[in-house]
């Protein structure tokens, strides 16, 4: 079936296995069965809209507008929520229910929907179970002593990261898991003292490597195996690799920079692989480890029969178009952050804990089941609205509700951008898929011009820090550095201070967000291009955009060289 996306005009086919996973996740509502529609959106902008209504990384200084008391939230203060603190809104203290109201047939669902979003308390942070010391971080679980992390679970004292699992004491990450004492790392996986590189695996005691696995005391390595006291993939003695060690000035800015630019030329000429990739089986996509028959999947792990899924670390069955995460996900479509033991979810987000059959809903835990357009709820059932209905009342009027979505044209898909809680500019779509302010208005989406105001003893340039970090005077804590690249003042913490001395790293010159768009420029974005393999001239499929400078080569002449 060929569709043309209603936003951005793009023609994109809706395959039969497309149809065929919708199909499967037909749903039944009050013993009736309702399909879903073909998508009118193309990939892209399916994942957009989900995306426009994920906040990640925006945080806030406000209050509780129940305690009044001081607290970290998703939320600026210029919008139209209550917003509760953590502990707060996971208590008794409220009632979610008493904001229930009756459906208005005269009207579109998603309007109704706005309202309540604004009338029911907002979690001040996504935040799963209990973290210490961890206020200034989002989207995660099991935290310790973190700082600015984001989109992960298990970490111990880890400052300016995002997407993670199972850290101890690493700083300056995206997409790394099982790792400690890393800096600068992305996309890797079970490393130790390792420093700005990607794509590694069980890598230990070594700077600047790519696409490495097994190797130790090795610098400036690209496409490695199992590798010790390698220099830019030249085997040298134990004492040569010590001697450069100590003639690397690691802890000088100038110094760090100069040795970068050195380490992506010579990465330049090493070959890149096609597709990043592990023990998966009839699927395609990019940075995918055991899947299987997962179709256009990105940034995931364990899904099986599942098509256009994003940053599904955690596995999932038979879904379609869902950003992050899974962890017992099964039959879920068009949906944002959803996970841990969740089944039959339309169009949610933030849908967790054993919820089923949970439509149009957001922020609701806790063995939640059949919800139509609910907020905040937690252990409940047969819910419309923030209403509570019986299941007789229930199976009669949440089928009408649904076929009055069919006539607005609402029924299967996700919610407006234009109700999301936040600006544009606020969540993971202007990461993905930027636009100017002037761009968004004009699509009559919001934008956030909100600014909060950085307090410091003084404010410098980024470039008068001082070039070695052992120069550093401690009252560096005091001071508001401006972004070399973008200007916004950012401040250096203690623990990070302390860090970059222990392991001999300059200080950060750029503001935490330019860190992390830093590393996002090595993540491909969701796209397969159609390219010629250097070395066979075979045709492949591939994230790397044509006009790379890296010779591309497939899976076959990969192995080839590497083993």
């Amino acid at each position: 079936m060929r569709q043309t996306c209603k936003q951005c005009s793009t023609a994109f086919d809706v395959t039969d296995d497309d149809l065929a996973l919708l199909k499967k996740n037909t749903l039944t509502v009050g013993g009736q069965e309702f399909d879903l529609p073909p998508p009118t959106l193309c990939f892209h902008c399916r994942l957009r809209r989900r995306m426009a209504f994920y906040n990640a990384r925006s945080l806030y200084r406000d209050t509780c507008d129940l305690t009044g008391k001081e607290i970290i939230s998703i939320y600026s203060p210029d919008k139209p929520f209550t917003v509760y603190d953590c502990d707060v809104w996971y208590g008794d203290a409220w009632d979610p229910l008493s904001s229930g109201r009756d459906f208005d047939f005269s009207r579109p669902f998603s309007e109704q929907f706005r309202e309540l979003m604004e009338a029911v308390p907002m979690l001040s942070r996504g935040v799963l179970g209990s973290n210490e010391n961890a206020d200034y971080t989002n989207d995660n679980q099991k935290l310790k002593n973190c700082y600015l992390i984001f989109d992960g679970e298990r970490a111990e004292d880890c400052y300016f990261g995002h997407t993670f699992a199972g850290l101890k004491n690493c700083m300056n990450f995206f997409g790394l898991v099982q790792s400690e004492l890393c800096y600068g790392v992305m996309a890797s996986f079970g490393c130790y003292n390792l420093y700005h590189s990607r794509f590694c695996a069980n890598c230990s005691d070594s700077w600047f490597l790519r696409s490495c696995g097994s190797c130790r005391d090795c610098f400036g390595c690209c496409n490695v195996r199992q590798k010790q006291y390698c220099i830019f993939n030249e085997q040298k003695t134990k004492e040569e690799f010590e001697t450069f060690m100590k003639e690397f000035h690691s802890s000088s800015h100038a110094a760090m920079e100069a040795m970068r630019k050195k380490v992506e030329a010579f990465f330049a000429t090493q070959p890149m692989k096609s597709i990043r990739g592990d023990q998966n089986i009839d699927s395609i996509g990019d940075a995918l480890m055991h899947c299987k028959n997962a179709h256009m999947c990105f940034d995931s792990i364990g899904l099986q029969d599942s098509r256009y899924c994003t940053n599904c670390l955690m596995g999932g069955n038979d879904c379609m178009d869902i950003h992050a995460w899974g962890d017992g996900m099964e039959l879920c479509y068009d949906s944002c952050i959803i996970g841990i033991n969740v089944r039959n979810v339309l169009s949610g987000y933030y849908i967790v804990e054993g919820s089923d059959n949970a439509l149009y809903s957001i922020y609701c835990s806790s063995g939640c089941n059949n919800l139509l357009g609910c907020v905040g709820l937690r252990r409940k059932n047969h819910c419309i609205l923030n209403k509570q209905y019986t299941k007789e009342e229930y199976a009669e009027l949440a089928p009408k509700i649904i076929e009055h979505m069919k006539k607005t044209g609402e029924w299967g898909e996700f919610f407006p951008t234009e109700i999301s809680m936040f600006g544009y500019n606020e969540t993971m779509a202007q990461h993905y898929f930027p636009l100017t302010r002037e761009e968004t208005i004009a699509r009559g989406w919001q934008w956030c011009d909100y600014e909060a105001p950085v307090s410091a003893a003084r404010s410098i340039p980024a470039s008068q820090l001082p070039d070695d970090v052992n120069e550093t005077p401690d009252d560096v804590l005091d001071w508001a550095v401006e972004c070399e690249v973008t200007g916004k003042p950012f401040k250096i913490i203690k623990q990070e201070l302390d860090f970059c001395r222990q392991h001999h790293l300059p200080l950060p010159r750029r503001h935490p967000d330019q860190r992390y768009r830093d590393l996002l420029e090595y993540i491909h974005r969701y796209r397969l291009y159609e390219r010629q393999c250097t070395k066979c001239q075979k045709t492949v499929q591939t994230t790397h955009s044509p006009g790379k400078p890296e010779p591309l080569i497939c899976e076959e002449c990969y192995l080839k060289a590497v083993y």
